[in-house]
């Protein structure tokens, strides 16, 4: 065989074992890293690797670790899901760590067939993928506790569910520093615009507006608990509706963003005025927040590093075998002019 030959050779991990007077398990074992090889069999192994250009197949990897190499994230039925901030920030985030860990990322929706066709229960169990990160499930979605029965290491983003291992924003102690701050600004009735009770950063957030109004001593009443889905349309209505008593709240505190933006359309066409007749708060610190007028007043959640950690948990998983618990990420709130502290000074 002539020299030009030979570098036309596609060679196979035979190849490699016979070259190096090795069995082929050895050459994995090189090619994996792995502790278990003889530091000098390993260099060796490399060398003729390196020299003959030779490149494993993704399959034949995937064989000998006996995983796919792919991490699947589960997100919502929502519209434009990937266009959102909160969820495109997730995706960042883990794409980020399983890019450098090597693998693939495929993205599935959360859809009603998805959930009771058993999708990734059949994925996991064809050995398409090796693990799940879901970002904002609801707390009815019990197919993935089912998931992590049958041994699929299951990661939540921003949520909890049973005893799934989860990394989610402190969001209980973000709302109730939310609140103590319009307090501090002199407000004792503060409304609340809260979201749905299957989520559960809205449900955190309510629980830690509760919380502050009772051990603040503030105002409690019905009349400010307003239902919101979100969406700046469901924020307008709720906000609408907490006008419409004859004791108005002085401030309201949204569960998020977009919400409070819908807050801010009805309290300006109720011909308030923002903050001087009534503070605001929102959730997450979307781009949209530093545009609106006045800017909002609202919490940052980082959503690529709750993402980012929960990947790295994730492969800590993968590694080492399983971990439970949940891991708290603080938030930070961020004071611009719609809840009057600027007014106040």
């Amino acid at each position: 065989m002539s020299t030009r030959d030979q570098g036309k050779k596609r060679y196979t991990i035979r190849d490699i074992a016979a070259m190096a007077g090795v069995s082929r398990s050895t050459v994995s074992l090189a090619l994996n890293d792995s502790p278990k090889i003889n530091p000098k069999t390993k260099a060796k192994v490399m060398e003729i690797i390196e020299r003959v250009g030779y490149r494993p197949s993704a399959i034949a990897r995937s064989l000998v670790r006996q995983r796919a190499g792919v991490i699947c994230v589960i997100l919502p039925q929502i519209g434009h899901v990937v266009s959102d901030f909160y969820f495109s920030e997730s995706l960042s985030g883990i794409l980020d760590v399983v890019t450098a860990h090597g693998y693939h990322l495929v993205v599935e929706m959360a859809t009603p067939e998805f959930k009771s066709g058993k999708k990734a229960l059949a994925l996991y169990r064809q050995r398409v993928m090796d693990a799940v990160l879901c970002v904002g499930n609801l707390t009815t979605d019990t197919y993935l506790i089912e998931l992590a029965e049958a041994g699929c290491p299951v990661i939540l983003v921003n949520s909890v569910l049973g005893n799934l291992p989860a990394v989610i924003g402190a969001n209980r102690q973000a709302a109730y520093r939310a609140v103590e701050h319009l307090a501090r600004l002199g407000h004792t009735r503060i409304g609340h615009i809260r979201g749905s009770e299957f989520v559960t950063t809205a449900i955190h957030r309510t629980e830690g507006y509760l919380q502050a109004v009772e051990d603040l001593g503030l105002e409690m009443s019905d009349e400010l608990l307003a239902q919101g889905y979100f969406d700046r349309e469901s924020g307008y209505m709720a906000t609408k509706w907490l006008l419409s008593h004859s004791r108005r709240p002085t401030a309201i505190y949204s569960v998020n963003d977009m919400m409070a933006i819908g807050a801010m359309d009805a309290i300006q066409e109720a011909g308030l005025r923002i903050p001087q007749d009534i503070a605001l708060f929102g959730g997450d610190d979307i781009l949209l927040t530093q545009y609106v007028s006045p800017k909002l007043s609202t919490i940052r959640q980082n959503m690529y590093l709750i993402g980012q950690l929960a990947c790295e948990r994730m492969f800590r998983i993968l590694e080492s075998g399983a971990a439970t618990g949940l891991e708290e990420v603080e938030l930070e709130l961020v004071i611009r002019e719609s809840c009057g502290a600027k007014h106040a000074s």
